[in-house]
């Protein structure tokens, strides 16, 4: 089985450097990687949730992937759950909503099948920023959540969120997600095996083992960041993420797509200074 991971798009209805990169990766997905199943793991739109032409043009350009997508949220997607929000932009439940009239629901369970090799394992994604947001939403996920650790006893699972659960120099409100959240996801999936854990958020990729947990962190579709030695991060560049799983074996690399365009300065963006300008008039 072949899954496609890609994060942090950023899309805004002004078109500019994250439009042009997602056009170019629906070409390459389609003609070139051929996946079996794509997985946007957040940050869709540019900046803010509230955004109804940022989500309709990300929409557009999503629907260019010809192969299966589920798309999970991020922090700009739904609002943040965190001890200080960017921009005070919360996670709501009706940010959540507006979300999954766009995308379905915001988490998905996946079985495999035995036609990619993959009837071991089981896919799962969720909202990130539910955890710790003490909102209703939170404990549905929850309860979601235990019926489908039970559904995936005794078999492989791939985890997809938008938040990081390790990031070196520890938890951190506003990076990963809260470390008791963490804990409680751990011990759900006691019985099956936690094998990966596919997130976006930190724009770099990372590749690294916590235990036996295969652990990946995707890198931005639109930003491209220098390294950051205090934390262990390699510079970072627009790419995307291949999983293949052949049986029980499962592998994970970066892939560099032909004709992405990496932004160093967000604030150079005027994609980015007109999505600002609308949240602070509000």
């Amino acid at each position: 089985m072949r899954i496609i991971q890609l994060s942090d798009t950023h899309i805004s209805h002004l078109g500019g450097v994250p439009a042009e990169n997602m056009t170019v990766l629906a070409d390459h997905i389609n003609s070139e990687a051929r996946p079996d199943l794509v997985v946007h793991t957040g940050d869709v739109v540019i900046a803010d949730p509230d955004s109804v032409q940022d989500r309709d043009a990300a929409r557009r350009l999503l629907a260019r992937i010809d192969a299966p997508l589920l798309v999970v949220p991020g922090n700009h997607d739904v609002g943040e759950c965190a001890e200080n929000p960017w921009k005070d932009i919360w996670v709501t439940g009706e940010r959540i909503m507006r979300f999954s009239s766009a995308w379905g629901q915001d988490r998905f369970f996946l079985e495999g099948d035995a036609a990619t090799r993959s009837a071991d394992w089981v896919f799962i994604g969720i909202n990130s920023e539910r955890i710790a947001s003490g909102l209703p939403e939170e404990r549905e996920q929850w309860d979601w959540l235990a019926g489908a650790a039970e559904r995936a006893r005794g078999k492989s699972v791939m985890l997809f969120l938008h938040k990081p659960l390790w990031y070196p120099g520890g938890s951190q409100s506003g990076i990963t997600v809260s470390e008791a959240g963490r804990q409680r996801l751990i011990e759900l999936f006691s019985g099956a095996r936690l094998r990966v854990v596919a997130n976006g958020h930190v724009h770099r990729y990372r590749r690294a083992f916590e235990g036996e947990i295969l652990t990946v962190s995707a890198p931005s579709l639109t930003f491209a960041l220098p390294a950051d030695p205090g934390r262990g991060l390699e510079p970072g560049a627009p790419g995307i993420v291949e999983y293949l799983i052949d049986g029980d074996d499962v592998q994970a690399e970066l892939r560099q797509v032909p004709g992405l365009t990496g932004v160093t300065d967000v604030a150079a963006m005027t994609e980015f200074t007109a999505a600002l300008a609308e949240i602070e008039a509000r």
